[in-house]
């Protein structure tokens, strides 16, 4: 008789099938889940799409040059004019639109997908439909998982891909009837979730072991893990090797090239404290955390924050989130099986960290890679005997306070608000708008910027009257050139005719809060830089009040100190190469 502190993890049709029917014993099994996430999913709307906007544009344009997202294009491209009938009855003819749907739809599906594995593997490890029950619905309530279910980035069906890896190996590995088989499927979906991101190999050692961890060391277990790996590398060298050739790479130089143009430029902000904030924001909304972070560790002198003020504003949820993961450690500590459930999780833990801590460690999709094997142990640690009560209640306790948080931003009245905050301050100036129009903002912290990349299908990008440059991105080789961009892109953008209508806060003496403007971030860039640079040109009619915008004058001087700032840049000895443009068209 199997105790509640033994993990059983033989594939087996859940007990209550026998008696009611397959057909019912999946509604009973996963109906709770799956209403959930549909649920959920439907009165919530992502309040952060990641990268979408610019995969739909990579995937129109037929450019699979990102090595990070190689496989990801390739599936954009192809079901996307699978689906381009179906889609143009939502969105019309617009590609760009048509793509961004499409996107959409397979994250939604692979987030179902990851909701259904999550049950079927928790209720194997632990044999409790409660427990199986609250760990899935904790995963769907989860920030990150939440938000990115609805976007069109790669990060949602690289887990999915990552847990069906995991359920193979985990559910069909001892089984002598298909587990050679269920090897070469499983390396098979480890190798896509490299192929959509690449940031998965992080993970993948783990996934492959995880047979080994759980029931322990043995040759058949080993051979089978080998076949696994054995099957990654084979079908990922294939991919890439013909990403590769494609473009243009002939040599292991090249391909070292290749591999690096994936960063796009960017260095990161890195170190253990972003990382920790990243971690803890990617499972609860901890608020305007990410700004008020960068400016605490870089001692903001326009809005300066305290260790008191984040204390108050964010710490307090962080506390909470590293309090439920330390229930959740000890309570698996107790046990034998608890602690080799813990192996599988620190076996993903700490290279996730690692890389975390070196490379951008406050990106909430960063964290995915860790879901699989965290709600697989918080499944346990609620299910075993041997736990702690009082800190199963911390458990239980947290999920409620992180559904409420996430909900409070996500809610689509919330969103809503959000967004017609944006339109507001953009009814002046759309009747002026035509298609040479170009609205200038400070970085892509600002809301117009990011309408497009935020909401794609409000009407005013699907009218395509808005086209947005941004003129800073920090942490990113473009700030050592963001002057001659700017001027080369104007002087553009005159020749044919069009207008530059500026943010008024490039007027301003000193950024407010409100809009993120983190001075020192980048060494490289001062807000004094960018204020000094309008005040020496002509402008015309303001629009849209004290947040609007200002007409940038076509007029004789204003030409001449953009010319000049051309031959200056470029007659610098060691000139850094022009970052290119950085518009973006309503498609």
């Amino acid at each position: 008789m199997m105790t509640n502190d033994s993990i059983d993890l033989r594939f087996q049709w859940p007990e209550s099938g026998a008696a009611v029917g397959p057909w019912r014993a999946l509604l009973r099994n996963y109906g709770i889940v799956a209403g959930a996430y549909v649920f959920l999913t439907l009165v919530t709307v992502p309040f952060f799409m990641g990268d979408t906007i610019g995969y739909a544009d990579y995937i129109v344009r037929r450019d699979f040059s990102d090595f990070g997202h190689f496989g990801w294009y390739l599936l954009g491209w192809v079901a996307s004019e699978l689906m381009m009938p179906l889609t143009r009855l939502f969105v019309g003819q617009s590609p760009a639109l048509n793509v961004t749907l499409t996107l959409i739809i397979i994250n939604w599906l692979s987030g179902l997908m990851s909701v259904l594995l999550m049950r079927s593997l928790t209720f194997h490890v632990t044999k409790r439909e409660w427990a199986a029950n609250f760990a899935t619905l904790a995963l769907i309530i989860s920030l990150a998982f939440l938000d990115l279910t609805r976007s069109g980035s790669s990060y949602i069906p690289g887990m999915s891909l990552l847990l069906l890896a995991i359920h193979i190996r985990v559910i069909r590995g001892d089984d002598p009837r298909c587990a050679k088989r269920a090897a070469i499927y499983a390396g098979l979906a480890l190798a896509g979730a490299l192929a959509v991101w690449f940031t998965y190999i992080f993970a993948i050692p783990a996934a492959i072991a995880a047979p080994l961890i759980l029931r322990g060391f043995n040759k058949q277990r080993f051979r089978l893990a080998l076949r696994t790996a054995a099957t990654i590398t084979v079908v990922t060298g294939l991919l890439f090797g013909a990403g590769a050739y494609t473009q243009g790479v002939r040599s292991l130089g090249g391909f070292r090239q290749w591999v690096a143009r994936s960063a796009h430029g960017a260095h990161g902000i890195s170190g253990f404290a972003r990382a920790a904030f990243g971690a803890g924001h990617s499972f609860i909304d901890t608020g305007n955390d990410g700004p008020m972070v960068k400016a605490y560790l870089t001692k903001d002198p326009y809005n300066p924050v305290s260790l008191t003020d984040l204390l108050r504003m964010t710490l307090w949820k962080l506390a909470l989130f590293y309090l439920f993961l330390g229930s959740v450690v000890f309570n698996l500590m107790r046990s034998s099986k608890g602690r080799r459930v813990f192996a599988l999780f620190a076996a993903t833990a700490l290279p996730v960290a690692g890389f975390a801590i070196f490379w951008q460690g406050g990106a909430i999709e960063r964290y995915l890679l860790l879901y699989p094997a965290l709600f697989v142990a918080l499944a346990y640690s609620l299910a075993s005997e041997k736990s702690v009560r009082l800190l199963k209640y911390v458990c239980v306790a947290f999920v409620p306070i992180m559904t409420v948080s996430n909900l409070m931003v996500l809610a689509r009245p919330v969103q809503a608000r959000r967004e017609q905050a944006v339109i507001a301050r953009l009814k002046d100036l759309q009747p002026r708008l035509k298609p040479g129009s170009l609205v200038v903002t400070v970085n892509q912290m600002d809301e117009v910027w990011a309408l497009q990349w935020t909401f794609p299908f409000n009407p005013i990008n699907t009218s395509q009257s808005l086209n947005t440059y941004h003129l800073i991105e920090p942490l990113t080789d473009q700030v050592l050139t963001w002057r001659e961009d700017f001027a080369n892109e104007i002087r553009s953008l005159w020749d044919e005719d069009g207008d530059a209508w500026i943010s008024t806060r490039m007027f301003n003496q000193r950024p407010l809060r409100e809009w993120n403007w983190i001075e020192s971030a980048d060494p490289n860039v001062s807000w004094r830089d960018i204020n000094a640079f309008f005040s020496q040109m002509e402008m015309g009619d303001t629009l849209g009040g004290d947040d609007g915008f200002r007409l940038l004058l076509p007029s004789e001087r204003n030409r001449s100190f953009l010319a000049r700032i051309v031959r200056e840049t470029t007659a610098q000895p060691g000139a850094v190469a022009s970052g290119g443009a950085r518009r973006t068209r309503s498609q």
